[in-house]
């Protein structure tokens, strides 16, 4: 008869079992009281990501060679990496000194 006893334990742990989870689940129940807040609510504001867009704008076109003219009086591609190094505007360059001055080492052949 050993297999009946092993049914009855095993009613055993399953009532055992049903009557612990009930227990949990009585305690975890709201009580009227509990439904209603004790501090006041937090006002929430929303502002969208989207409020300060500003969509793209055409730029005035200029003339490629009146460009190049300005790169070349600045000082060619170095001067805007230096812009980037030093985080100073990149000046007109009216007046600046010759890029290519020194390259000869005064030697002009």
């Amino acid at each position: 008869m050993p297999f009946t006893h092993h049914i009855s334990s095993t009613r055993a742990c399953l009532a055992l079992s049903c009557a612990i989870f009930a227990g949990a689940a009585a305690a975890q129940a709201v009580s009227p009281t509990e439904t209603t807040p004790t501090r006041p609510l937090v006002q929430v504001e929303y502002k969208s990501a989207l409020s300060n867009f500003k969509p793209y704008t055409d730029q005035a076109i200029e003339s490629w060679v009146k460009a190049n003219d300005l790169v070349g009086r600045i000082g060619g591609w170095r001067s805007y990496a230096k812009e980037i190094a030093t985080g100073e505007a990149v000046k007109d360059g009216t007046g600046g000194a010759d890029p290519h001055a020194g390259h000869h080492k005064g030697d002009q052949r």
